[in-house]
């Protein structure tokens, strides 16, 4: 019996080689393939475009042997065609699937392929098929197994023969163009066998019954649907009731898609056995739920990119409950949860494999947890941008696997912990956009994997550590906006894999180290805005083959030298000098950048006129202001969309064709440009025009046309003529500067069309007629309105009270007759630093020349965004100053001189708490100044003079600093210190004289005598009988030495103020 069971067991073992080999022999065999076969190989290569030469093993007579194809080793039939690797997605489990990449053969499929009868596995991915159809034939293939069409640029419906395919155990259909679409899906219920199915990128935003289809499948494990616009009601409980089979999913990816609202439970809730959820880029909301717990064999999560706005029971418990999850995915979300820092319990986490927590971009607040710590084999810790503070843990360092870091754009305070340094694997360290202070320390020299570190937009000081020159893998350093000093290491330029240098905003001094020119895989390099000084020569850039961004703008003593004739090794992209010191005229080199887009070379001490081989280059921001270019308007680039010219000595007219250019944004301001306005402006896409300040003549042209023109600046020529009609084209207008012209005329109706107007000055020149009562119908958004020193006529028009933002009114030098509107006071942009939404608009490139405080100033940048003016000067207004304008609290001046006002100061003057600047002067007004304007503490500038105030000038502490007699000069009737003139009823009262007859002299020494007794036995009474009681009484004592300390204490605080006061005056004086 024993020898029968040993003959068994032999013939057993010899079955199972002999079976092996069969799939052995596929290979080495020595049979060769079918002849048939071959030949519709051969159809299928002629079929496709090879330029790879990735078929280029199909010769020969055994086609077993060529690349890509596989033959049963028993009876030569082709089994497998494979033309990309089969490897594992990321973070996919054991779940094995093509990697999504395409090749470079294109083609059609041909019908050849139903000669392969025995063909199991088609794989074709990656093959463009040039937007044709899947074709039917596919179905015929009734032994396939495996099919694989992902990636394949298919066009059109998914022919639904391929049901017939009952055999598939794969199916991937995958589609990045969404040009495939799926019009039933119930022919995918035939495929009982599939356990992979992917159809991704695949149009079934109508297929209702999804999820009944796909839950007959009773084999499925991978269910991929990213991408394909399924909305709610295709993963709703009705949909899945008669969906059983889809409880045993390791695989779901549902990503991409439309879903909103909560998570939906029915159908996820039983998934028990998944390993891959990924459910991101969604609409998804409300909180990550409690049942998720379920999931106790999940490793990968994915919920990135939706609308979750918490977690039930909070990240502690959610993490606590899944030991075998080692990727957790929550990024882009809106998760409001203050981190506990140390749960209890927190040591069990010790077992666990996280191995990846992303949770950045969330409102995540409190201390970063220290529980971290018990993460052992964590390896990407992302919790960027959130609301985190305090310290960075120490603790991290205790994490050893680490390879990614990123706790950028929170609120962290302290200083780097140097446990940092033991990282050994960290790859990438952003701590960046935090408040971090300190040093970096030199521990963070030992990161010898380290490739990126950026602890830019930090407060950290000190001078850069040279162990940082011994990160030999760097390829990114960003150590910008901080508050570094000293010299930059030369250690630094050891880093020879370095692609990204960025040292900018600092305080570094010295000079650029030459051994920065080894740093042959340099790309992008940033030193602006910092103090360097020296020299910089073509030894720094001798190596640099790859640099395309350089900006070493705004260093106060940074020369270039080079050759005439030097020919840089780079091909720069972008260009940005600014104020380095060339002191040539412009570089030749620069010619040899023809990959330039970007080049700005401003404050740079180029002079001359401008060479001719800068109409052949290709580059599209030009920036050469603030030099002396001299000479007319050279041609430009074609390809310039913005070019900035402006504070040069350029002369000569425009030239006719200059709109012709296609440019977006034009600065020609202050130069010495004369002649008349090119029509060829008018044309659309230019958005921003600036040739104020140079000698144009002539009339503006009346050509303007389209939306785009968003700022236009003619200020300070010599224009004349009226404001054309066209310019109501321009619906797209924020600012209009005519100031300083010689135009004349009305202002056009048209002009009402402007609406998006923020800025709109014309001041300073000779318009006439009354003001448009239309601006209230017209300009929602404007802010400034200067209508200064031209010949208006007629009353204010109270409409102007509908102007709700203003922040600048100048009507000044006009002949305005009437009274003060008293609805002004109703402006709200006067009344509140608050403003509501606007159009956008760059204020740093605006200016505007306004009358404060006696001066003429030019406000710029922030300042004009802030200062808040009305001034109606220099007119004929009469009546008296209406008290509503006391409501504008946030007004900074306020000037109504010389006009014919009458009337009181309105008492509640104080009310204005901002005013810094009061002129009245020069009117009809009268009474006496309120009191309350002694209130005004920022008030620097006060010009009453000229009026018919009468009575004492108030006193308090900051009016008492503005002690220039002539601020009340002109009125006779006010008194007071300052004018040394002595207010009535202010005389000390005069003891009146007493008579001393001679016949009454005995009597008189009686009386005196008399008198003296009396008061000297009053005088010991009062004190007795005062001090006495302080004896005896001790409350009452208490109470009259803290009275008397309170009194001693007041007249200490105002001898103080006044002297105070003395010296501030002594100040301004001086200055």
């Amino acid at each position: 019996m024993g020898r029968y069971y040993s003959k068994v067991l032999a013939l057993v073992i010899l079955l199972l080689i002999l079976d092996n080999s069969r799939v052995c022999f596929c290979k080495n065999s020595t049979s060769i393939c079918i002849k048939q076969e071959r030949e519709a190989l051969l159809q299928l290569r002629q079929s496709l475009s090879d330029p790879s030469r990735l078929l280029s093993s199909w010769k020969g007579e055994d086609c077993c042997k060529w690349k890509e194809v596989t033959c049963d080793g028993v009876y030569g039939h082709v089994v497998k065609l494979q033309f990309l690797p089969q490897i594992a997605r990321d973070y996919n489990g054991t779940i094995v699937s093509p990697i999504k990449q395409t090749l470079s053969m294109t083609g059609t499929l041909n019908s050849s392929l139903l000669n392969l009868t025995y063909l199991n596995y088609l794989d074709l991915s990656g093959i463009n098929f040039n937007h044709g159809t899947i074709p039917e034939f596919l179905s015929l293939m009734k032994r396939l197994r495996y099919l694989n069409l992902s990636f394949g640029n298919f066009h059109g419906i998914v022919p639904r023969q391929l049901g017939n395919l009952t055999e598939l155990e794969v199916l991937d259909l995958h589609d990045d163009l969404g040009s495939l679409a799926i019009d039933d899906i119930q022919w995918v219920s035939c495929l009982r066998s599939l356990n992979y199915l992917d159809m991704s990128g695949l149009n079934i935003a109508m297929q209702t019954d999804l999820l009944q289809v796909i839950g007959m499948l009773p084999s499925l494990s991978h269910l991929s649907l990213s991408t394909c616009a399924l909305f709610k009601f295709h993963l709703s409980s009705t949909c899945f009731a008669n969906s059983s089979s889809l409880v045993h999913l390791q695989y779901l990816d549902l990503s991409n898609n439309l879903l909103e609202g909560p998570i939906p439970k029915g159908i996820l809730q039983n998934m028990t056995f998944l390993q891959h959820l990924d459910l991101s880029k969604n609409s998804l909301s409300s909180s990550i739920p409690m049942w998720f717990d379920k999931f106790t064999s999940l490793v990968h999560l994915n919920l990135e990119g939706n609308l979750f706005t918490s977690i039930e029971g909070g990240l502690f418990s959610f993490l606590k409950s899944k030991k075998y999850l080692k990727s957790l995915r929550l990024s882009r979300n809106q998760i409001k949860e203050e981190i506990s820092t140390s749960p209890r319990n927190s040591s069990r986490f010790f077992d666990y494999n996280l191995e990846s927590l992303m949770i950045y971009h969330n409102d995540l607040s409190g201390a970063l947890p220290n529980w971290l710590v018990n993460f052992i084999h964590l390896r990407y810790l992302e919790l960027g941008d959130n609301s985190f503070s305090g310290p960075v843990p120490r603790v991290i360092g205790a994490l050893p696997n680490l390879v990614t870091i990123d706790l950028s754009n929170n609120r962290l305070t302290g200083t780097i912990p140097l446990p940092l340094g033991q990282l050994s694997s960290l790859r990438l360290l952003d701590l960046s956009n935090n408040r971090l202070t300190g040093t970096i320390p030199s521990s963070l020299g030992l990161l010898s994997s380290l490739r990126l570190l950026d602890l830019s937009n930090n407060r950290l000081t000190g001078t850069i550590p040279l162990p940082l020159g011994q990160l030999s893998s760097l390829k990114l350093l960003d150590l910008s906006h901080n508050q570094f000093y000293g010299q930059i290491p030369e250690s630094l330029g050891q880093l020879r894999f370095l692609q990204d240098l960025r040292l900018n905003s600092n305080r570094l001094s010295s000079t650029i180290p030459d051994k920065f020119g080894e740093l042959s895989h340099l790309s992008v390099l940033y030193l602006f805005s910092n103090s360097l000084e020296g020299q910089i020569s073509e030894i720094h850039f001798s190596n640099l083959r790859r640099l395309k961004d350089l900006d070493i703008s705004d260093n106060k003593h940074l020369t270039f030298k080079g050759e005439h004739s030097w020919i840089p090794p780079f091909q720069l992209v972008s260009i940005r000098m600014n104020s380095c010191k060339f002191g040539t005229v412009f570089p030749q080199w620069m010619q040899t950048q023809v990959k330039a887009n970007d080049i700005s070379l401003s404050n740079a001490s180029i002079f001359g006129t401008l060479p001719k081989w800068l109409a052949n280059m290709t580059f599209s921001q030009f920036n050469l202001s603030y030099n002396q270019i001299t000479g007319p308007l050279p041609n430009m680039s074609s390809h310039c969309s913005i070019l900035d010219l402006s504070h040069n000595l350029i002369s000569g007219p425009l030239p006719t064709n200059i709109g012709e250019m296609h440019l977006e944004t034009l600065y020609l301001n202050d130069n010495s440009i004369n002649g008349t306005i090119p029509s060829s402006l008018c044309e659309e896409g230019l958005f921003d025009l600036n040739l104020g300040n140079n000698k144009l003549f002539g009339s503006i042209p009346d050509c303007w046309k389209g939306w785009t023109l968003s700022h236009l600046t003619l200020s300070f020529n010599e224009l004349f003529g009226v404001i054309p009609s066209s310019i109501g084209s321009l619906q797209g207008l924020s600012t209009l500067h005519l100031n300083e012209n010689n135009l004349n005329g009305e202002l056009p109706l048209a002009m009402g069309n402007c609406r998006y107007l923020i800025i709109l000055d014309l001041g300073e020149n000779n318009f006439s007629g009354n003001i448009p009562t239309w601006f209230n119908n017209s300009f929602d958004y404007l802010q400034i309105l200067r209508l200064r020193n031209n010949s208006f006529i007629g009353s204010i028009p109270p409409q102007i009270c509908s102007l709700l933002l203003l922040k600048i009114l100048d009507m000044a030098a006009n002949n305005l007759t009437g009274t003060i509107p008293s609805c002004l006071g109703d402006i709200h942009g006067m009344k509140s630093s608050y403003q509501s939404l606007l159009p956008r608009l760059e204020w740093s490139k605006e200016h505007v020349v306004e009358i404060m405080k006696g001066r003429y100033n030019e406000y710029t940048k922030i300042d004009l965004q802030l200062v808040v003016n009305l001034d109606l000067s220099v007119n004929n207004l009469t009546g008296s100053i209406p008290e509503d304008l006391t409501f504008l609290s946030n007004m900074h001046g306020l000037n109504l001189s010389h006009n014919l006002l009458s009337g009181d100061i309105p008492i509640s003057i104080g009310d204005m708490t901002s005013l810094e600047s009061l002129d009245l002067s020069n009117n009809h007004l009268s009474g006496a100044i309120p009191q309350s304007i002694s209130s005004l503490t920022y008030l620097s500038h006060l010009n009453l003079s000229h009026n018919n105030f009468k009575g004492q000038i108030p006193k308090g502490n900051q009016i008492q600093t503005l002690d220039n007699p002539s601020i009340y000069a002109g009125n006779p009737l006010l008194c007071g210190d300052l004018l040394r003139r002595e207010c009535p009823g202010s005389e000390a009262p005069q003891v009146p004289k007493i008579s001393h007859p001679k016949d009454t002299h005995g009597e008189d020494k009686l009386e005196e005598a008399l008198f003296y007794v009396v008061i000297m036995f009053g005088a010991a009474t009062g004190f007795w009988g005062f001090f006495g009681v302080l004896r005896f009484k001790k409350d009452w004592r208490r109470a009259y030495f803290s009275s008397v300390d309170q009194a001693i204490n007041k007249v200490h605080v105002a001898i103080a103020v006044k002297v105070a006061s003395w010296k501030r005056l002594r100040q301004s004086r001086s200055a």
